[in-house]
């Protein structure tokens, strides 16, 4: 169902001013480093068979390979009160979250990659031929999340989320239910888009949350599925540990998610790392056996070519790959001229700015700064897809020279 888009899908859904990506900060694990910002080179699959059983630590996050759970520090944030998160960033969504924490979400996404598991599905809404549209639930990873605590007089204390939860307008606890790692997204301006809002675990439906509840959950004030439970949480800023452990099966869910890119010369990335097109049906193959239901995620720069997205598009058909969600890259920078009438548009444009410096907020010379920065850059480009082009004449050129070498000296018989 080609066109399907994430950021649109369920009522809670949003979309922030503009973009992520998975590129490049690293944050340390113990002494291996998970990376976040690089998040797309940490590959989902089995967990490499060198790892030692026992813990690594560092607070405020661990990692424990051998109990398949990652451990959060947080604190208790709210006592009372309707709720849209489990767990946030501090400083964020504080006032509408059960817990908040100082670890990036970043960090909690390598993190479940370290595990293994590979990003799900967002709540979304679908429109199958010929039918109305389809809410579709968050799928992918299924987690169990615990809380685990100290008391006044130092006893542990280890109960469910949904212990520490009410279903909102009642006094009764909602039933016990697993979550779903649905993996956030990375915005255009190659932030990470749960890292921005500090979203971590949500109660409602955000596709910019690492991880969701695996039904539809509303964020409107008027329709939300949940408050605190102020008979079971502890007091207010009372230490406490989330962890998240990655149930059976997990590893291998049917809803996964594949992330491609198309740059402005067609230059094709998977997960974050080129690779070429005739690579790219074993991998998507390799990665459908594993899950089933995998859906795809193509962002494309709007100065590609349409045979770009028509090529890749039918590769991932061809492999049997058809839920793909193509979208558009924000266009940055200006759109330079391409024709001495429009340069000469742009000129004059150019000069009433000047002349009318004194009346404007922004300095003309600012904007003409980054313009030329622009030029320059798209000018590399272009000398370089040059020198490219050249070489490979020169090299066609050869090829030709010499097949016509060998029919000259090929005895007559031969021609």
């Amino acid at each position: 169902m080609f066109g399907t888009d994430y950021r649109s899908g369920g009522r809670g859904l949003r979309v922030p001013g503009r973009r992520v990506g998975w590129r490049s900060a690293a944050v340390a694990v113990g002494a291996v480093a998970v990376f976040t910002i690089g998040l797309r080179h940490v590959r989902s699959g089995p967990a490499p068979t060198t790892t030692p059983a026992r813990s690594r630590t560092v607070k405020p996050l661990r990692i424990d390979r051998a109990r398949r759970q990652v451990v959060i520090q947080a604190k208790v944030s709210l006592r009372r009160g309707f709720l849209e998160f489990l767990l946030c960033t501090e400083g964020t969504k504080d006032y509408e979250s059960l817990l908040t924490t100082k670890v990036p979400p970043s960090s909690l996404h390598a993190a479940l990659l370290a595990l293994g598991l590979a990003p799900g599905l967002p709540a979304r809404w679908t429109t199958p031929a010929g039918s109305k549209p389809v809410f579709s639930p968050p799928k992918g990873a299924m987690l169990e999340i615990t809380l685990r605590w100290k008391d006044a007089r130092g006893r542990t204390h280890t109960a469910a989320a949904t212990d520490w939860l009410l279903a909102a307008g009642t006094k009764r606890k909602p039933p016990a239910t697993r979550w779903v790692f649905v993996g956030s997204d990375f915005l255009d301006d190659g932030r990470y888009w749960a890292d921005v809002e500090g979203h971590h675990i949500s109660l409602a439906n955000f596709a910019s949350s690492v991880v969701d509840v695996p039904f539809e959950s509303s964020d409107k004030q008027a329709f939300l599925e949940f408050a605190a439970n102020p008979q079971t949480v502890p007091a207010k800023g009372t230490a406490v540990e989330v962890v998240l452990r990655a149930v059976k099966g997990a590893e291998t869910a049917p809803a996964a998610r594949m992330s491609f890119e198309v740059d402005a010369f067609g230059r094709i990335a998977l997960e974050g790392r080129a690779v070429a097109p005739e690579a790219i049906a074993p991998a998507v193959r390799k990665f459908l056996a594993r899950h089933a239901e995998a859906a795809a995620d193509v962002r494309i720069d709007p100065r590609a070519l349409v045979f770009d997205r028509e090529r890749l598009k039918s590769i991932l058909t061809q492999a049997g790959l058809t839920d793909v969600t193509f979208r558009m890259r924000e266009l940055r920078g200006e759109v330079l001229p391409r024709t001495s009438a429009q340069v000469a548009r742009s000129i004059k444009w150019w000069k009433h700015q000047f002349a009318q410096t004194g009346d404007l907020i922004v300095d003309p010379v600012e904007d003409a700064a980054a313009v030329l920065k622009h030029v320059e850059k798209r000018r590399k480009e272009v000398e370089a897809l040059s020198r490219l082009w050249s070489d490979y004449a020169a090299q066609l050129r050869t090829l030709v020279q010499e097949w016509r070498a060998r029919r000259q000296s090929a005895p007559a018989e031969e021609k």
